[in-house]
């Protein structure tokens, strides 16, 4: 580092650089960019592939423009390739010389995203660019999700693909749609559509991790009469109180790290200012997708004038309390009360009470613990979404479970609560887990190939989150399955990003497996 500093503060003076820290910072970046990419031999152009993705607008159900872009790679190669209904895609690629009587092998990834933004962008995800930043080792967008998660798997494969270099067996390649939203592209999927003995889902997110088995999971959806009325005599002040600043992330993943639902919390203020202030709710809203941790949620409320200076004292003693109970998972929650203009409708008193008893009780979080599993979420659920539709508040639930039995417990639990209530709730999107088949031919050649080429040990684990790999189990009995990918961090935050030299290693180690398969 010495003789880099050396080096730079020398280029400086030679080139008559104004000398401050910015340049010289600036400098440093510059070179340690150039470093990493030199590093990046056999993926650069899974890179290159990535990027040109990252132009093509690919949110859950808006996958056609990605699809096409599928279809037109395949065709201009020359190979055999199929377009569903759903936009899935299929490749069918001939078996190298010399490799035509090894097993068939499928390579699987979803080619949607989950579209999160920090709430400050401007970010347009039906037609702007997804920016591709590389910091250090790492690639990350301009405050948005990046889609790595899935589209760096997608990459790989467009990039295996047109490599005639590659030995491999009789090869398809299964683009799915809309994983993020419920797995419809799986869904989708018949019998005798796609073949082959192994398939390799590159849908990981931890390098040198192996999955074997997922969760399987579902939605309720609680729909609560959105009833008004005209704001009360006397009630003549607004203010908009938002929860916000919270990690979010994956509703799956990272469950377990117990991080604050913003939609309860706010709920739970609301509850205690109810009890001490007379408030007219008029809105309520938060959360964005079904399977990505509320980071915010607001609410505009109608209060009496003489009230706002104790109720805004209130929630910022509140604030403080919230913090003591996240502030290790969530150091930067944040309670933000602003002056408003007077509401003209509010809530009707039923639609209020059932709406903040309704969250307010609701399980969220970690349900259960695998009892055979170390450190591996059962059962779990994501208070998601709270929002104002035509005539209804609706309140979206995701539940996961590995266990088939406490995922209909927790099912009937939320629709039983509604019920109580008097508000009506519907389960929808049930997808399958995937059980661990113990001893595969192909987690055994998998395993081996990868402790024969890195250091560091193959980690093989079931996760709490839905892969695509439950379902297609369905249509695909007698398929052995593996999933394996590069590290992902933050996937469906504006944080999210890939680690790039794991981008090299896992797509060399894909490579390698490829050609090694029996």
């Amino acid at each position: 580092m010495l003789l880099l500093v050396l080096q730079i503060q020398i280029l400086i003076k030679t080139l008559s650089i104004p000398y401050n820290q910015s340049t010289y910072i600036s400098i440093i970046y510059m070179r340690m960019k150039g470093t990493i990419m030199e590093s990046i031999v056999q993926a650069k152009r899974v890179l290159e592939i990535f990027k040109e993705m990252s132009q093509i607008p690919r949110e859950s159900g808006n996958e056609k423009g990605i699809s096409d872009y599928i279809v037109n790679f395949a065709k201009n190669l020359g190979l055999e390739v199929h377009q569903d209904d759903q936009f899935n895609v299929v490749i069918k690629k001939p078996a190298s010389p010399g490799y035509e009587n090894r097993p068939s092998i499928i390579l699987q990834g979803h080619i949607d995203m989950v579209c999160v933004r920090d709430h400050d962008s401007n970010h347009d995800f039906s037609k702007d660019p997804i920016a591709n930043i590389i910091e250090g080792e790492w690639m990350h967008a301009d405050h948005t999700t990046l889609g790595a998660d899935n589209g760096m798997g997608g990459a790989m494969m467009l990039a295996i693909l047109e490599d005639d270099s590659q030995q491999h067996g009789p090869m398809q390649l299964l683009f799915t749609t809309n994983e993020e939203t419920g797995m419809d592209g799986a869904f989708a999927i018949k019998e005798g559509q796609v073949s082959g003995d192994y398939l390799l889902n590159l849908d990981t997110e931890v390098e040198h991790d192996f999955t074997v088995s997922c969760a399987g999971g579902c939605h309720v959806h609680v729909n609560i009469p959105l009833l008004r009325e005209n704001n009360q005599p006397g009630y003549d002040a607004g203010l908009s109180f938002t929860v916000t600043g919270l990690k979010g992330g994956h509703s799956g993943i990272e469950i377990n790290e117990q991080r604050a639902n913003a939609n309860q919390v706010l709920t739970r203020v609301l509850y205690d200012i109810q009890q001490q202030y007379p408030v007219c709710l008029a809105s309520f809203e938060g959360g964005v997708k079904h399977n990505a941790i509320p980071s915010k949620a607001v609410a505009v409320l109608s209060v009496r004038a003489e009230d706002v200076a104790a109720i805004k004292t209130l929630i910022g003693y509140q604030e403080k309390q919230y913090l003591h109970e996240y502030g290790i998972q969530d150091p930067g929650l944040k309670f933000v009360v602003e002056d408003v203009a007077t509401p003209d409708v509010v809530y009707a008193d039923d639609t209020t009470e059932a709406l903040i008893t309704y969250i307010y009780l609701a399980q969220d979080g970690v349900h259960s613990v695998s009892k055979s599993i170390p450190n591996l979420v059962e059962t779990s659920n994501n208070i998601a979404i709270v929002r104002e539709n035509e005539h209804t508040i609706e309140v979206l639930i995701s539940i996961r479970s590995s266990n088939s039995n406490s995922l209909e417990f927790l099912a009937k639990k939320m629709i039983l609560l509604a019920k109580t209530l008097g508000v009506s709730a519907e389960r929808t999107g049930g997808y399958p887990a995937w059980e661990y088949d113990k001893g595969s031919k192909l987690e055994e050649q998998a395993i081996s190939l990868h402790n024969e080429m890195f250091d560091t040990p193959a980690n093989v684990n079931a996760i709490h989150a839905g892969l695509e790999c439950g379902l297609l189990k369905g249509v695909l009995p007698n398929t052995q399955m593996i999933s394996f990918g590069p590290t992902i961090v933050s996937p469906h935050t504006p944080m999210e990003r890939v680690h790039l030299p794991s981008v090299e290693n896992v797509y060399v180690y894909l490579k390698a497996l490829l050609a090694k398969l029996q």
